[in-house]
This record gives structure tokens, sequence and C-alpha cells, in this order.
């Protein structure tokens, strides 16, 4: 018995040695390799072709990441060797806020605004360029070294997740200001996303393949209030405050409108929050402010006063509430009069009824709460 184990042993021995041995020499055993590691990485939720199409056809680094703490169904890195670099990180949204920004919603410093994905998907597509000469492109090869997408999916009640929001870094030597490059951006979110629906039984309603993008918004396109058509449309003009840089509206769960004066000076900052991103932020305000006049649930609306730090107000979306703020630049609110008929503070609520308004229509939310 012991003779026929060792025989079959030494069979199978022989058997990996000659197929590892023809893998090598044909050249196949890198691409098994390769393989292995893109269908591994992330628990199994990467389509391996949409990853190859985006990042090259080099050979393949992947590496799981474990952060820590609750509701990160995966996060990894992929590099492809003398191609790109992506870093994808998978949240159910049930945990949302338990970890200080883990949603996406722009670049650190926020100088460019992110654009909604479209195309049938709740998502944004940022990018963070880099100080540049005036005759230079802002979204260079070399500039814009790390372009995010991120898609929230909201899923059936038979799920087995609330939700998930899929957020991917990628780093191509590809160049934004191409319109036929930016779809390549956000490929592996997308294609991510579809696959962790199914894999967590999420069912979620998915968008279609992106064909085009906008680019991020950088914050010297600015536009005359009264002109605009995005996230700034309807808000009225005041003395001091005349300039508008906004986004497209689309179906982004994050919305930023920037209001300055004729000498662009900033004055105001509008922000509409959404589903997982509105959850995680009441949740930041309340446990990371430090401030008593912050958003909550529990205070549906309020106007800031002249101590105030800002006016906020919600409405019932079918994501759930949604948060819409009011933050009055530093200069701005160093200019405000000490009285309660500041006319500035009159703006402020007639600023952010027309904001919230028009977001939480086009959410089809409910009417956002008055004070």
């Amino acid at each position: 018995m012991r003779r026929i184990a060792l025989r079959a042993i030494t069979a199978l021995v022989a058997t990996a040695v000659a197929v590892f041995g023809y893998l090598a020499a044909h050249g196949d055993f890198q691409r098994w390799k390769d393989e292995s590691a893109l269908d591994g990485a992330c628990g199994g939720l990467l389509d391996r072709n949409v990853v190859r199409s985006v990042l090259g056809p080099g050979s393949v680094e992947a590496e799981d990441e474990d952060w820590g703490g609750d509701g990160w169904v995966a996060v990894c890195k992929v590099h492809v060797d003398g191609g790109g670099t992506a870093y994808i990180r998978i949240l159910d949204t049930a945990y949302a806020g338990q970890s200080p920004d883990s949603l996406y919603t722009g670049p650190a410093g926020g100088d460019a605004l992110s654009v909604p994905v479209g195309h049938g998907w709740t998502g944004l597509f940022g990018a963070d360029p880099d100080p540049v000469e005036a005759d230079e492109d802002l979204f260079g090869a070399d500039d814009a070294e790390e372009v995010t997408a991120s898609v929230v999916l909201e899923c059936t009640e038979a799920g087995s997740v609330k939700g998930l929001y899929v957020t991917v870094e990628t780093e191509l030597d590809k160049t934004l200001d191409n319109p036929v490059n930016r779809p390549e951006f956000v490929k592996i979110a997308t294609s991510t996303a579809a696959k962790a629906s199914k894999a967590r039984r999420c069912d979620a309603e998915l968008g279609k393949p992106v064909r085009d993008l906008d680019l991020p918004v950088n914050e010297d396109e600015y536009k005359p209030l009264d002109t605009a058509d995005g996230t700034c449309s309807g808000i009225p003009t005041a003395p001091g405050v005349s300039i508008a840089t906004e986004t497209a509206r689309g179906d982004a769960p994050y919305e930023v409108c920037r209001l300055a004066g004729a000498d662009l000076s900033k004055r105001y900052v509008l922000a509409a929050e959404f589903g997982p991103l509105a959850q995680e932020s009441f949740v930041n305000y309340q446990e990371f402010g430090g401030e008593e006049d912050l958003p909550s649930p529990d205070v549906p609306a309020h106007d800031r006063d002249t101590g105030g730090l800002r006016s906020w107000t919600t409405a019932k979306c079918p994501d759930g509430l949604a948060l819409f703020t009011l933050l009055p630049t530093s200069e701005r609110a160093d200019e405000r009069k000490a009285t309660a008929s500041d006319p500035g503070l009159a703006y402020e609520r007639a600023a952010l009824r027309a904001f919230a308004e028009r977001s939480a229509r086009a959410h089809g939310c409910s009417s956002p709460v008055k004070p």
C-alpha cells in the first residue's frame, strides 16, 4: 500500500513539474501568475479583463490591504509593470462614518470640483491639478497623478448589504485633457461595482458604459452667477456675490456651488450630500466637529446666527436623509454685522433655500425643511 501511495505522489509531483516546465517554456507561466493575482485581488471582486485593458499588459503586482474596522468589503492595490496602478476600496455603506473620510467627495484641498460620472451611475469623477504656468494644461499627463472615480450602489432589501461605495484611484500615463482618455479612469470602478453587486447579492440598478466625461472643474472656471445652469442655478445675486463656480448637476451623490465677489474673493460654499455621504457627514459632525452649532439628524434645519458656523437644511430622499449646507468663508464671516437683521444673513437664507430646493428636486427628494 505504501509503495502504491508513494508512486501516486511521485506521479503527481512529476506531473506538476512537467506542467510548470511547459508553462514556463511557452511563456504562459507569467500569464497564469498574473491572471491568478488579478482573480484573487480584492476578494475576487475585480474584472480581470477590464483591469488589464486599463492598466496594461505587463506583469502584475496585487496586494490586499486590511484597513481595520467594520464595513470594508475589500481594499487592494494593483500595479502593472510599465503600465498603470489602481487603488480600490469597497465599503458597505451601512458603516459610513465609522472611519473619517471613508467616502470620496473630491481631492484633498478641494481646488477642483468633482463632476458626475453620469450614464446612469450615481458617482463622482475627480482629480486635483498641480499648480502650472498659464500656458500649460491643468490636467496634463504629469499634473493629475491620481484620478479618482467613485460609484455608490443602493442594494435591494433582499441584498446581503445595505449598499456599496466603490472608490478607485487610477494612475495612468494619459492626459485628462484628451476626452478620449477620461472613460479609462472610471472603467475599473464601474466594472468592480457591477461584480461586487452580483457577488454580494446587492442586485443594484447599474449604469451603462461610460462613453464620455466632463473634466473636473478648476477653481478659475467661474461664470456670472446669473448665468449659472448647474449646481449654482437659481441662486440670487447680492452686493458682493456675483460669481459662481459650479458643475453639472447630474446624479452625483455630492454637489458643490462656490460663490464669490466680482474681485473673485470667495464668499460662500454650498454643498449637498445624499445617501451614505450625508450619513457620514452627520456622524463626522457630531463625533469630530467639537462644536454645538453643527448639522445633526435631530435638527432638520438651522439658520446661522451672527456667531454661528454654518446654515443647513435637510430633505427626505429615496436613499435617506439628504443634507444641504452653507458655509461662509472666514473673510465673509469677519465682515458680517453682529445683529440679527444683518442683510448678509438674510441673503444666506435665500441662497441656501434656492440651492437646496433645486438639488432636492433633481434627486427626487421632498421639499427641504424650513427652520
